[in-house]
Formats: structure tokens, C-alpha cells, sequence
């Protein structure tokens, strides 16, 4: 963790992800694209599904 770097965010893109692991970090991030349909503001974390 010594290595994050925090930024405020600007802009919305959308990833596809393996898994959350338990350091609250994704697991084999892939870029998809970028997203102009939402603002960054409105961007919050999915809840998986049981």
C-alpha cells in the first residue's frame, strides 16, 4: 500500500475485474473504455450479488 497514489476523480471509465480482495483492491484489472455518460461524482462501488 506504500505505493497508492489517492487522486480526486475527473473522469468515468469502466473495467472489468477478477475480484475485490481483501484489502478492499482489485484483482486483474482490464481497462474497457472510457465512459462520458455519468459523472465521476456519481460513481460508486458495486454490491455483489449473494
Amino acid at each position: 500500500m506504500s505505493r497508492v497514489h489517492w487522486v480526486r476523480p475527473e473522469m468515468v471509465v469502466e473495467v472489468a475485474y477478477l475480484t475485490w480482495t481483501e484489502d478492499n483492491l482489485l484483482r486483474q484489472v482490464s481497462y474497457q473504455g472510457e465512459r462520458q455518460d455519468k459523472p465521476a461524482r456519481q460513481v460508486v462501488r458495486s454490491v455483489p450479488h449473494p
